[in-house]
């Protein structure tokens, strides 16, 4: 019994990260606001892994240009908006400082807390104890590095192309965080109109900002989350 509730304890904890990582891409990724996101909830059970295509001329001159994007960001906040697999709906505020650092914070009732200090990842929920994950385990060990490659970093696994719109499909190439990742950029602006992660089981959670604010230096005390803290504290 023991070694069932352990594991079962491990499975929450890791779909929790997945969770909360869907959150976090959006804030090393998105210059401009959008409102709303449109949300497709899979079928919760395993799905076929997705392989990774040849990439084209016009595919890899499309990533380049998503490259410059990415690491032309530095400071960045605002309010964000998150639907879950199931449909339910949370917002706050996010604080974004490349390389390696941003802060969710969630508007009650939602209790969560996220924080990146440049090594780890720790998510607080109420007044339990936080939970640190390395962010080499998410996909932010990519989205937050100093320098971001994503033909070098990630598989890509798909672009594609529809009037107005590129789409990027990517994986981790280590393994560490399963599922994909599908950025979604309006062209030819190249503007980031929503994402979507995607685990395992196909379950989908999709993040868009509002109300974003670039070259905003955020308080360094809000990268740093002590044990004690509690959601909200630590506010510029």
């Amino acid at each position: 019994m023991l070694f069932l509730m352990r594991n079962l304890d491990q499975s929450r904890r890791i779909r929790q990260a997945m969770l909360v990582t869907a959150a976090l891409i959006g804030l090393g990724v998105l210059a401009l606001a959008i409102a709303t996101a449109d949300v497709t909830v899979a079928h919760a059970e395993t799905r076929p892994a997705l392989k990774a295509h040849p990439l084209t001329a016009e595919d890899e001159a499309d990533i380049g240009k998503v490259d410059a994007y990415l690491n032309g960001l530095s400071d960045l906040q605002g309010n964000f908006l998150q639907v879950g697999p199931d449909g339910s709906l949370a917002e706050g505020k996010f604080y974004l400082r490349r390389p390696g650092r941003l802060r969710f914070e969630y508007t009650p009732p939602q209790k969560t807390l996220v924080v990146a200090d440049g090594t780890w990842v720790a998510v607080k929920d109420g007044f339990s104890a936080a939970q640190r994950y390395p962010i080499s385990s998410t996909p932010l060990g990519i989205i937050l590095a100093s320098h971001i490659d994503l033909v070098e970093d990630t598989r890509i696994l798909g672009v594609q192309r529809q009037p107005g719109v590129l789409r990027l499909v990517l994986q981790d190439k280590s393994g560490n965080a399963p599922g994909d990742l599908t950025l979604v950029f309006d062209q030819p602006s190249l503007q980031l109109r929503q994402w979507v992660v995607t685990d395992a089981q196909g379950l989908q959670t999709t993040v868009a900002l509002r109300n974003t604010r670039s070259g905003v230096k955020a308080d360094n005390a809000l990268f740093v989350l002590q044990d004690e803290q509690r959601p909200g504290v630590g506010k510029p």
